[in-house]
């Protein structure tokens, strides 16, 4: 191994290990469990999330989250799957305090999200940029609360950016996370 490629790694791991200490991490699946628009959407997204430790004040939080989705609808010839790509700031807000078993919160979010097509079933997006706006409920479980199962609003739209701005609408969407 070139000495390059191994200084690469050593760094890496040491700017890795340094996050660790100074912030949380964690991963989010995401599985629609209600369609709007489109009525006939599937797919799934996937989450890391990042939270500085310095970000957490009492049983407020704010967190990062990069996401990354794929969709698609049946019965369209054409413009049948999407992918979307998203970093959004999330904030979460914790109903108890941690000496609970369940600890029920609340998030809130607005973001940046790219999407690959511009068109997407019957609809016209518009254009590849997008917000991606979230509103979701859920609990915290298991020990140190590491686990957590929420229900999420979700839509894409470009805020009237462009002409054509059709968006898309998940308003239910299950979401299982854990926290490193």
């Amino acid at each position: 191994m070139s000495i390059r490629i191994y200084s690469l790694i050593l760094a890496l791991s040491f700017l890795a290990q340094s996050i660790a200490f100074a912030a949380e991490t964690g991963i989010m699946l995401s599985y629609p469990l209600e369609t709007k628009d489109p009525s006939h959407l599937h797919g799934y997204k996937g989450s890391l999330w990042y939270q500085p430790t310095s970000f957490q004040w009492g049983n407020s939080h704010l967190l990062f989250d990069a996401s990354a989705g794929h969709w698609w609808v049946d019965n369209y010839p054409v413009h049948r799957e999407l992918n979307i790509l998203a970093l959004a700031p999330v904030y979460r807000f914790f109903m108890l305090n941690d000496h609970y078993f369940l600890i029920p919160f609340i998030d809130i979010s607005i973001g940046l999200a790219y999407l690959s097509e511009t068109r997407f079933a019957d609809r016209n997006l518009g254009m590849h940029f997008s917000f991606q706006d979230q509103l979701g409920m859920g609990v915290a479980f298991g020990p140190k609360h590491r686990a957590f199962v929420s229900l999420y609003a979700v839509h894409y739209s470009n805020g009237s950016l462009s002409d054509a701005n059709a968006g898309i609408t998940i308003p239910m969407m299950l979401n299982v996370g854990y926290r490193f």
